[in-house]
């Protein structure tokens, strides 16, 4: 059978109607509400994790300082943004040669995000920018140490008195502070005979 040239051809189109493309759009937009938030709060969350590693990282070098002087020290790797904990130890297989420098097990290593930048002061002094290295004195006194790291999300300064045990925390942008109080001298006050 012949067909007519007069008779219209079906022709399927295939695409969107206005409504899927709006609901589809809505969808979208719902979706990103949702997310773009949290991917905010993990930078913060991350940067405030590092501020909490690093005054863990204080820590361990306090302790280390009290068990013996002269033998602990915090070195800093501006290229791969690594914070650690060393320790001046004998290599046990080979006890003939001087002691070295060793990552300490004590303490983990902190990585320091690439939107944090850190700024160091020994008893006061800005220590230049790039590597550097804190040391305890080998007459069993500890310098002054601060830190202060400047992000994104946290304007910190941890800071280690020479007698305190744990650091100080001051975060000037979420308003936390984890303040020590001032030593306190016990034959001044009357107590230097008190039992403990």
């Amino acid at each position: 059978m012949k067909s007519n040239p007069f008779q219209a051809s079906k022709i399927r189109t295939t695409g969107f109607t206005l409504i899927e493309v709006i609901i589809a759009t809505m969808i979208l937009v719902l979706l990103a509400g949702m997310v773009i938030p949290r991917l905010g709060g993990i930078s913060r969350r991350t940067e405030q994790l590092s501020v909490d590693r690093v005054a863990d990282l204080l820590a361990a070098f306090s302790y280390r300082d009290s068990l013996a002087s002269g033998t602990s020290a915090i070195e800093f790797n501006a290229n791969q943004g690594t914070l650690m904990l060393l320790t001046l130890k004998k290599d046990p297989e080979y006890p003939s040669r001087p002691a070295t420098w060793m990552v300490d097990t004590l303490a983990q290593a902190v990585d320091i995000p690439d939107s944090i930048s850190v700024s160091a002061y020994e008893d006061g002094a800005l220590l230049p920018n790039g590597d550097w290295t804190l040391l305890t004195n080998y007459d069993g006194t500890r310098p002054k140490i601060e830190l202060e790291l400047e992000g994104e999300n946290v304007l910190a300064t941890i800071m280690l008195d020479p007698w305190a045990q744990v650091p100080s925390v001051i975060d000037e942008l979420n308003n936390k502070s984890a303040v020590l109080s001032d030593a306190i001298d016990l034959d001044a006050i009357g107590q230097d005979k008190d039992p403990w």
